[in-house]
């Protein structure tokens, strides 16, 4: 099987097959100009000491090209998610070169990939294979909106996508890669860059943003989409006006059974959802009209602590090495389990036990609303749990609903346990694959 770590890619510097195709399925990048590409990127890389480049690069080939000459260079990559100037300020230091499509960035990137080739860079591909111990760390925030740095190794991200690969060999193979989520989150990299490289299948060259788009790919007979559950939220039957075989990638999230179903009505599949985390990869999936249990993939070690905690232990993950992943569970036998929520999500209010998700569930059973996310608070007085609620009908009065939302929670929890506060907002704050901001909610309640 192919993998970064390794392809000669001397041997590619004159192929004509394709490797990238434009989003807009008009143009498309030969392995040929790849190679050049990474050429031109070592040339500029090499100059820099540093041992560490950190990159946040909004157009996933360039990404691609950059962080595949630093891995020749033997350099430590590190992938910002984000490129907000204070963010990417408390991380950059002099230890390391940001590269960035940016005016930050140590390296104009339009200079980079307009440049001649120097030919010495490919006498040095022709000796050299990518070593897989080197490292690509990705840095998350989770829900607490400060940066940690998740240090794994190529070897660690390319294990993951053999098993994914292997797992689901005969639904993706000879299929068109499309997706939706950033190339700069550790899934994204995996599925949407590995994946497609392992598989030698073509892709496109970035990101798509809207349902319409894939109606540029008519021509291809199988296509795979991985994505997020906030994007197929947002899709309508309307948007598509191809036919092909579908398969459907979702993680960061647990996929709602209605946007299930609405999915299966638009490309009559399930989505396969994915269960993982940036630390522990990809662990299990599912398959609703199969089975509403997750089931661990076949190189995954699982176990509970005495909290009902999941823990994961994989060839991913390193040898015996087992990830807290912070998630409650119910495992029904060794292979198979229901998700309960987060650790942080179930928690006591005066001694009484309730999973802030069950609130929001519940809010979500009612047609009123169109979104919902509870969180517990605590200040030196009292501990609370508070909703933020997006309506349906935004010209309700607020104090009405408020009451209403008591009322109607009431029929469910004890007392004690509902919400004590309750924001009405326009939209849940939420990163651009869906995770929750958690310094925005504390924002909006501070403002109140």
């Amino acid at each position: 099987m192919r993998k970064l770590s390794n392809t000669n890619f001397y041997s590619l510097k004159d192929s004509e097959d394709i490797f990238l195709i434009h989003k807009e399925n008009k143009n498309f990048i030969k392995y040929k100009e790849f190679v050049s590409d990474i050429v031109r990127s070592l040339e500029y890389i090499s100059k820099y000491k540093e041992d560490t480049i950190t990159v946040f690069i909004e157009d996933a080939y360039r990404f691609i090209a950059i962080i595949t000459a630093g891995f020749i260079l033997k350099k430590r990559v590190n992938v910002l998610n984000n490129n907000s100037p204070k963010y990417v300020e408390s991380i950059i230091d002099n230890t390391m070169v940001y590269i960035s499509d940016t005016e930050n960035s140590a390296l104009n990137l339009d200079e980079v990939f307009e440049s001649k080739c120097n030919d010495k860079w490919f006498d040095v591909l022709k000796e050299t294979i990518i070593d897989e111990n080197v490292y690509v760390n990705f840095y998350t925030s989770g829900s607490t909106g400060y940066p940690k740095l998740i240090e794994k190794t190529l070897k660690q991200f390319e294990a993951e996508a053999t098993k994914i690969v292997n797992q689901f060999t005969e639904n993706i193979k000879d299929s068109l890669f499309l997706y939706t989520v950033p190339h700069y989150h550790s899934y994204g990299f995996v599925f949407a860059v590995l994946v497609p490289f392992m598989l030698e299948t073509k892709c496109i060259n970035n990101r798509i943003n809207y349902l319409e788009t894939v109606n540029n790919f008519a021509d291809y007979e199988k296509i795979t989409i991985v994505t997020t559950p906030a994007f197929l939220k947002r899709i309508d039957k309307s948007s598509l006006k191809i036919k092909s075989k579908w398969y459907l990638f979702s993680s960061t999230g647990m996929l709602e059974e209605k946007v299930n179903d609405l999915c299966k009505e638009i490309f009559s599949t399930d989505v396969t959802e994915i269960y993982g985390s940036t630390e522990a990869g990809a662990m299990a999936y599912r398959r609703r009209s199969e089975n509403q249990l997750w089931t661990r993939l076949s190189v995954v070690k699982l176990k509970v602590d005495e909290n009902g905690s999941i823990e994961c232990c994989s060839g991913y993950t390193g040898e015996n090495v087992w990830i807290h992943v912070g998630d409650v569970v119910n495992m029904k036998n060794g292979d198979e389990f229901e998700l309960l929520g987060r650790e942080d999500s179930i928690v006591k209010i005066e001694g009484k036990r309730i999973s802030v998700q069950q609130i929001d569930r519940q809010i979500l059973m009612d047609k009123r609303f169109k979104d919902s996310y509870t969180i517990y608070c605590k200040s030196d007085k009292r501990e609370y749990i508070a909703s933020f609620i997006v309506m349906n009908n935004k010209d309700r009065n607020s104090e009405d609903m408020k009451k209403y939302v008591i009322d109607y929670l009431k029929g469910y929890f004890e007392t004690v346990v509902l919400p004590k506060k309750i924001y009405f907002v326009d939209s849940i704050p939420r990163s651009e694959i869906g995770k929750i901001d958690r310094k925005a909610l504390d924002a909006i309640m501070e403002g109140n």
